[in-house]
């Protein structure tokens, strides 16, 4: 990652830090609260505390900083699927630990999943494709997980479907309130919820391919 200029500079001492981590904080909340493309450098400067003239002093445009904001969130799931996997548990555990993680991240970060899943076509051709990398690196830990729990290699649909998969760990926590029971209960719904799509998705894909196979056609 390379952020933008010095309000949104890496910091290097505690008190820049602070300032910046609320700075990011305000941006990504106003961003999320309006959309991105509804918010304007002065809305922008006006939520920092600062005049319009002088934003451009701290970045180079709402894009660069949009961009900032969604690599920050996919470098932190692949932070938090590395942890998983070296723990080098079985693949059903580690199927749990992933989606954990995911859901997990998205209590802390709701604001910048919103963005990923709703402003990603705001940004540039190059700059999406920066963030779709990172994207599939990050469902390579699935896949990865999937093929050994099952026993058989990715196909293309496969891969299909751990992508849709991801997309639904990114904005099902929005769609959920918060239960009576409070956040642990919330979690397992959640967890829960994913893992029962994830099975049907995974039978209905196995379906697929077995009844496009070569062997079930001729028997037609």
């Amino acid at each position: 990652m390379q952020p933008s200029k010095t309000l949104f500079a890496v910091p290097v001492d505690e008190e820049r830090n602070t300032r910046y981590l609320e700075t990011r904080h305000k941006a990504v909340e106003l961003f999320a609260r309006h959309g991105f493309s509804r918010v304007s450098m002065r809305d922008l400067a006006t939520c920092l505390g600062i005049t319009a003239g002088s934003l451009y002093n701290h970045i180079d445009s709402k894009e660069e900083l949009l961009f900032e904001l969604i690599e920050e969130l996919y470098e932190a799931l692949l932070d938090g699927a590395s942890l998983v996997t070296r723990r080098k548990s079985a693949p059903t555990v580690r199927l749990h630990g992933l989606l954990e993680a995911h859901l997990r991240l998205h209590e802390r970060m709701a604001a910048h999943f919103r963005l990923a899943e709703y402003d990603l076509h705001c940004l540039s051709c190059e700059q999406q494709a920066s963030i779709l990398t990172l994207r599939r690196r990050y469902e390579q830990h699935l896949v990865e997980t999937i093929d050994q729990l099952t026993g058989k290699p990715a196909s293309v649909t496969r891969r299909a479907t751990v992508s849709g998969i991801v997309s639904l760990l990114n904005q099902l926590p929005a769609w959920v309130g918060q239960p009576k029971a409070g956040i642990g209960a919330r979690r397992k719904l959640l967890h829960e919820m994913v893992m029962s799509t994830l099975q049907g998705a995974l039978r209905a894909t196995e379906a697929a391919v077995v009844h496009a196979s070569p062997s079930s056609q001729a028997l037609k």
